[in-house]
């Protein structure tokens, strides 16, 4: 009975101990399951709210794209409005899009003629029916190429043409330019181009001319010296020993007709070498040296010898440069002796300055004479014109001939100012730097 009972307190306290350790189970699993209960809650409401931020954001992504596109599209559209060249937008398919005022002007269309339409109908060449077939070829990028625009009217007209990618829902953009001036301007100066040609070669034929009759020139020069000069010198010895061998038989007046003879045989071969002067102009090759003008001048009064009754007086401080100088000193001393010879005094005063005018220098010789009427002025420049008869003033009439053949020559430029009764100025430029050589061909032209 003892073991009984302990038998069935043993039993009961195992049971206890079961239904203890099944009640711990339970509770352990009822903890599990509300744990996961509350994750699976959590996790839901993380993600719904998840899902609402993610869809929200995108739609503002969305939004912001399409407010973008519309912003990038009226930017397209004031561009092309405002823009010079013509602008044509096509879209996917490739079908005219936009067609902006000057295109509208260009070709005579207006945009809602062409919209939905091919490109190739604005052009009359077969470059864009090319582009047509081929929209993936050359014809997309930055390079130019030319080709004939078509009007509404049906009249061509040439044109430059660019097709570039919009980054704007696959659009392309057509750039075109009216070149019709260009092309018209380009022809003109393609003939003038063939024109200079013509005349250079003209030019190089009349140089061969001008050199051959420069040849000739010369030789005439040669033959006129001594052919003309040797009769000359033959009239005035027979007139010479004339006198002598008639002596006393000769008349007073006989004797003044002979001195006038050997005079005018004088004049002549003043005149003779005169022009062989003038004629040499512009075709000697004169060589350049570093001239002082003041040093210059002196040289020339001495040779002149003027009368000492006569004041000359030279500006200080003369230029000093690389020139000719045989030929400068050519016209100061025509002009000087100019200036002495036609003098209506015995104590004239005589003015030699300068100035500096850039390229060139001015020199002036100014003197106190009896001055040069104005309608003159043109007139003593032309060969062998004198205000005065040789026999009142012996004179060849070439000397002021020969100061403006030479000054013009070399680039320069003569004139005179003068009232009658207040003296004269000649002023006359000289180039700092000597012209070419070339450059006196332009003297036989003239």
């Amino acid at each position: 009975m003892d073991e009984l009972r302990v038998t069935t307190e043993q039993f009961q306290k195992a049971e206890r101990s079961l239904l203890s350790q099944y009640n711990q189970e339970k509770n352990r699993v009822q903890d599990s399951t509300h744990l996961l209960l509350w994750a699976a809650v959590v996790a839901s409401i993380l993600g719904t709210w998840l899902s609402m931020y993610l869809f929200s954001d995108l739609d503002n992504e969305l939004r912001n794209r399409e407010r973008l596109l519309r912003e990038s599209r009226s930017m397209l559209q004031a561009i092309a409005t405002h823009v010079v060249d013509g602008v044509i937008i096509l879209d996917e398919d490739r079908r005219i899009e936009l067609f902006n005022p000057t295109a509208s002007k260009l070709f005579g269309y207006e945009a809602l003629e062409v919209r939905g339409k091919r490109l190739d109908m604005l052009f009359a060449d077969t470059v864009m029916k090319n582009y047509e077939e081929d929209k993936k070829s050359q014809f997309i990028g930055s390079q130019k190429w030319k080709t004939m625009g078509l009007r509404k009217i049906g009249s061509p007209f040439p044109a430059e043409i660019s097709i570039s990618n919009l980054q704007v829902e696959d659009r392309l953009i057509v750039i075109i330019r009216d070149i019709s001036q260009f092309e018209d301007a380009q022809a003109k100066l393609q003939a003038r181009a063939d024109e200079l040609v013509r005349l250079t070669a003209m030019f190089a034929q009349t140089n061969s001319t001008l050199e051959d009759r420069n040849q000739e020139l010369e030789q005439f020069a040669y033959v006129a010296s001594h052919d003309l000069k040797a009769p000359l010198r033959a009239i005035a010895n027979l007139s010479e020993w004339l006198e002598e061998d008639l002596g006393e038989q000769l008349s007073s007046e006989n004797q003044h007709q002979m001195r006038l003879l050997r005079g005018r045989v004088q004049r002549m071969d003043a005149l003779i070498n005169a022009l062989l002067s003038y004629s040499r102009i512009g075709r000697s090759q004169i060589p350049l040296e570093i001239v002082n003008v003041g040093e210059l001048l002196s040289e020339i009064l001495d040779s002149l010898n003027p009368p000492l009754t006569f004041v000359i007086e030279i500006q200080p401080n003369m230029p000093v440069f690389h020139t000719k100088r045989l030929l400068l000193r050519q016209v100061f001393a025509n002009l000087i002796s100019n200036a002495i010879k036609h003098h209506d005094r015995t104590n004239g005063h005589i003015t030699i300055a300068w100035r500096d005018q850039g390229r060139f220098y001015e020199f002036a010789v100014r003197d106190d004479g009896h001055g040069i009427a104005e309608q003159y002025h043109d007139r003593i420049f032309v060969i062998f014109q004198t205000l005065e008869a040789r026999d009142t003033k012996e004179g060849t009439g070439i000397g002021l001939s020969i100061v403006k053949k030479i000054v013009e020559t070399e680039g320069g430029a003569v004139r005179v100012e003068s009232q009658e009764g207040n003296g004269a100025t000649f002023y006359f430029t000289w180039l700092k730097e000597a012209l070419p050589a070339q450059s006196l061909l332009k003297t036989f032209a003239r």
